[in-house]
């Protein structure tokens, strides 16, 4: 099992194998290769596009906590347990280095 993201942690979305539209705003996905569809609200979207590149959690929780009206302790939570949530679906990895 791998070890839980830390706010220092390096993330970066794994679209590699995945199809995804653009549907009033939200972003749905589809993996062909596991048989699942994903759909993502504004803020997972969002969470999305600012991991087209890699950046560490702590640099994410930053640019969200501006972008919403969210505090970062609330923010970290979240978006940590957000995180954890792709990463199991195999979405998010960290960068192999």
């Amino acid at each position: 099992m791998a070890k839980r993201l830390t706010g220092a942690d390096i993330v970066v979305r794994n679209d590699a194998e995945l199809m995804t539209t653009m549907v009033d705003d939200e972003l749905i996905g589809m993996s062909v290769e596991q048989g699942s569809c994903y759909g993502l609200n504004g803020v997972g979207t969002r969470i999305w596009a600012l991991l087209a590149e890699p950046r560490s959690v702590d640099s994410l929780c930053a640019e969200l906590a501006e972008e919403y009206d969210v505090g970062p302790a609330e923010c970290r939570r979240d978006v940590l347990a957000y995180l954890e949530a792709m990463r199991s679906e195999g979405l998010v990895a960290e960068p192999t280095r």
